[in-house]
């Protein structure tokens, strides 16, 4: 027998971004089955038999011909056997009616062993040289592409501006069809009809292709291609209105940040500026090709495809061109419109799947890992009964994680009450998915370039189970459920979201929710969910985030015992019926808590992506051998590090082994014991210093106790790398971990950045780059709350201004005359804010960091992201200033004199 294997080529590059995953569920044991074929990628043969590992069939391809020439009169379970490595595909592999198993047996396609076959639809890009401003190139060919992945890690399509700041959309004129930006953000690009708009309205977001740019009085007039604009300015929802967040896409002249990528379809060249550490002679660069991986479809609902099972495989790299080819305009739940009219009426299509099925029974998809897919991961679209999601791995997902059940279909207006047979007429009552069962599997980064999208996304669908998964680090919903908008009876009902564990969702857009949910639903229970650090993003509009969102037509259905903590809103009712009930939903519950999220046979999945799951820990003491270092990263919450009692200045850290470029932590606090004093005032921190003498905050948890055993679960916004994280007591008291972990990230690096240099005992002014006026308490008030104004220098201690390193890059911004802190009130992350003085106490929404800019610096809020200016870049006295999204304006831009 062969040593254990992973898949060579694109697992290596996948390796070197996180890891590749084997699945958690026992393969079946090769006797227990009449028949077995073996598929080896690198030693296979399609001319051999199959049937030993020595006699191995290359493709999956010739394994699926041999299935169905001895399918037809099943005895037991056909395995097909994936011998681990890359199984490159340049078309998808259809499972029709003719490959089901018979009987009430199942044909199975596992990885052998516990190696891991990587399905993939990429290409490796080779060849590369040096170009100018230390980018590199190589060519394509005819191939484009929005994605691309550079030692497994996401790459970012050249953009303006950079990542962490944007444009606001100034104006529309909807009877020309022209959008309206700032002359200044806007430039005679070249390429300019490949040149896109990233266009973000409420819950949803549009890739607009420009077609032309005129200026006049500092306003730019952008024209767009003819097919968005006949949609974008018909449709009334989501509002296109003034204000939404903005940027451009694929211009060579935006490539200017490491980990940027721009292909040049003219010349045929990718363009490429590489991130510190990667070698460009030796990297593995991959660009997806295939749109879909396993196409799964019955012949009919009368003949269905049926009895298969695909375990213990990775899915990866898969592309989606419609934004390019045609523009792409997100309705809801990243299904596109085709069309609109102003009467709100719209006609939408759905993105597809790496791995999609139809017309199918008795599917079980268990222990796969979907990732860099170019638009969903996995649907169960239509005709889809009696099928299970268990136990898999989805991140690194353009769009929507696993989708499931009818949204509209394009010839139907998206509002229509679905409810066959008589709704809409004709359509065959087995086309409702039904009898489906999502569970335990955990999702983490999707929506990566499709905003509007969610880890779980079911539309029309009826007894369909989606309990025990663990969601987060989503733009949008974490769970979406229902479609219509609709009171009527339709095709939902008996459904249940429920013990699913969910945190760091609703991280760009608004008006959506961690569980999120349309149309009459009778006998539906959302319960028992666990539902946590759901706050406003500085892009977010205006609508709701909140926890749970029933929205239109939501009736008849339950509510009970969820959990929802550090969320912006709590529950949210939008023209619901008359037969909601709300019952002991809570901001705290422990029992809740702890029995949330996976099940204990599949928690193995959380320590797959984490990169500090058993990496070598140290601490400032330690309380006993049962609560040593390695006890805070065991993936373990039963377990936990302590220190000792005498310890007031506790600290618990990870060495990662290398630097990474991190997009989320978790931090679990103690699960048998309430010592409320372990829940509160600690820092995690990032360093490539070990003995962290210089760091930089990454989260912070204040003064405000946790609920008992819960977990607080952040984004990192610092595009920089770290090799060591440290959890910090920052108040002397008794501390307690009970599992750490942390997510890498992808995308572009910042580049190099710094603070202002400046004393802790000198007193400085604060300038507006485009005003010229000075950061001011009003009337040189001492009182708390005090209005923060701009006004001329008049030499006035109320102008003037300590600036006091709190801890790592974080600071506190003093008033001479009033000894008050620049304060964000009750820490509120709506923009439009205004800043206010306060005494200090150490909150997050008085803590403030620099990043420099053109002419200056930005000053970023550390609660809510967002940076101070002075609104609507007046340059009146007496101005206010508040905080509001990073534009690249200069009425953002301060220095510090």
């Amino acid at each position: 027998m062969r040593p254990l294997r992973t898949g060579a080529g694109l697992a290596k590059a996948l390796a070197a971004g996180v890891v590749v995953f084997a699945t958690l569920v026992p393969a079946q044991s090769a006797q227990a089955a009449t028949v077995n074929f073996y598929v080896d990628p690198t030693g296979g043969n399609d001319s051999n038999s199959g049937t030993s590992t020595s006699a191995a069939f290359k493709t999956i391809q010739a394994a699926k011909a041999a299935v169905r020439a001895v399918n037809a009169n099943m005895s037991d379970d056909i395995v097909v056997n994936l011998r681990g490595g890359t199984y490159p595909l340049t078309a998808p592999i259809s499972f029709g009616t003719s490959d089901s198993g018979t009987n009430g047996h199942t044909v199975v396609y596992q990885a052998y062993n516990n190696e891991t076959p990587v399905i993939s639809g990429g290409k490796s890009i080779t060849g590369w040289t040096a170009a100018v401003n230390g980018e590199y190139k190589a060519s394509v060919g005819s191939l484009n592409f929005r994605q691309l992945y550079v030692n497994g890690v996401r790459a970012t399509r050249a953009r303006f501006p950079d990542v962490g700041s944007d444009f606001q959309l100034q104006g529309s004129d909807k009877t020309n069809k022209l959008l309206k930006v700032l002359s200044s953000q806007v430039s005679n690009w070249n390429n300019l009809s490949q040149v896109e708009m990233m266009l973000e309205t409420q819950w949803g977001e549009s890739y607009l292709r420009l077609k032309s740019i005129s200026s006049a009085n500092g306003i730019a007039n952008i024209s767009i291609q003819d097919h968005e604009a006949g949609i974008l300015f018909q449709r009334p929802f989501p509002v296109l209105a003034d204000g939404s967040p903005l940027h451009f896409e694929n211009a060579h002249e935006f490539l200017n940040e490491p980990g940027e990528f721009y292909v040049d379809t003219a010349a045929q060249t990718v363009y490429y500026k590489p991130r510190p550490g990667e070698d460009m002679s030796t990297a593995t660069v991959q660009a997806p090709t295939v749109q879909t991986l396993f196409d799964i479809k019955g012949t009919s609902l009368d003949s269905p495809v049926h009895d298969l099972r695909f375990s213990g495989i990775t899915f990866a790299q898969t592309t989606w061109m419609e934004a390019t080819n045609n523009g792409y305009l997100n309705a809801q739940g990243g299904n596109y419109n085709l069309s609109a009219n102003n009467s709100n009426q719209q006609y939408v299509g759905r993105p597809p799947a790496g791995v999609q099925a139809a017309d199918a029974d008795r599917l079980s998809f268990t222990g796969n890992t979907f990732t860099q897919m170019g638009a969903s991961a996995l649907d169960l679209s239509h005709g889809v009964h009696a099928s299970t999601v268990t136990g898999n791995l989805v991140y690194d997902i353009a769009g929507n994680g696993i989708m499931v059940g009818k949204f509209s279909d394009p010839t139907v207006e998206y509002h229509t009450v679905y409810n066959p047979p008589t709704s809409p007429a004709g359509e065959d009552a087995r086309e409702v998915v039904k009898n489906i069962t999502v569970k335990n599997n955990l999702i983490t980064r999707i929506g990566e370039d499709y905003l509007g999208t969610a880890a779980i996304d079911a539309g029309f669908v009826n007894s369909t189970t989606i309990d025990h998964n663990d969601i987060s680090d989503t733009p949008w919903a974490a769970i979406s459920l229902g479609w219509g908008w609709q009171s009527a009876a339709n095709a939902e009902g008996n459904n249940s979201i429920s013990y699913n564990r969910i945190g760091n969702v609703m991280n760009r857009l608004c008006d959506s929710a961690g569980i999120y949910h349309l149309s009459n639903d009778p006998g539906t229970v959302i319960n028992n969910n666990y539902i946590h650090d759901v706050v406003r993003s500085p892009a977010a509009c205006g609508s709701a985030v909140p926890g749970i969102y029933t929205d239109e037509g939501s009736d008849n259905m339950t509510l009970s015992n969820n959990v929802l903590s550090h969320t912006d809103g709590f529950i949210n009712q939008n023209r619901n019926g008359s037969n909601v009930t709300l019952t002991n939903n809570t901001t705290s519950g422990d029992t809740v808590i702890k029995a949330s999220g996976l099940e204990s046979a599949y928690q193995g999945l959380a320590a797959k992506l984490n990169l500090a799951y058993n990496k070598p820990a140290s601490a400032s003491s330690v309380y006993g051998a049962g609560n040593v270092a390695s006890k805070g990263n065991d993936n373990d919450g039963s377990t936990g590090w302590s220190p000792t009692g005498s310890d007031t200045s506790a600290w618990w850290q990870v060495d990662l082994g290398q630097a990474y470029q991190l997009g989320q932590y978790s931090l679990t606090t103690r699960q048998d014991l309430d010592q409320s004093e372990t829940r509160s005032n600690f820092e995690i921190r990032g360093s490539n210093d070990p003995s962290f003498a210089t760091y930089t905050v990454l989260g912070r948890q204040g003064a405000t106790t946790l609920p008992l055993a819960s977990t607080l679960t952040g984004n990192i916004d610092a595009r920089q790398k770290f090799r060591y994280l440290r959890v910090a007591k920052t108040d002397g008291a008794y501390f307690f971990i009970g599992d750490f972990s942390v997510q890498q990230a992808g995308g572009a690096l910042e580049d190099a950045t710094g603070t202002p240099n400046v004393n802790p005992s000198t007193y400085y002014t604060i300038k507006n780059v485009n005003s010229g006026q000075l950061m001011d308490v009003y009337q040189a008030s001492t009182a708390d709350g005090g209005s923060v104004v701009q006004w001329p220098a008049n030499s006035g201690t109320n102008q003037q201004w300590n600036i006091v390193q709190v801890s790592g890059q974080l600071y506190k911004i003093v008033n001479r005359n009033s000894g008050k802190a620049l304060d964000i009130n009750a820490s509120n992350h709506y923009k439009g804010t205004n800043l206010q003085q306060y005494t200090y106490n150490g909150g997050n929404n008085q803590l403030w960091y620099f990043e420099p800019t053109s002419g200056g610096y930005l000053i970023r809020n550390f609660e809510t992201g967002q940076v101070l200016e002075v609104g609507a870049a007046s340059t009146a006295n007496g101005a206010a200033i508040d905080q509001w999204m990073a534009l690249n304006q200069s009425n953002q831009a301060w220095t510090i004199q």
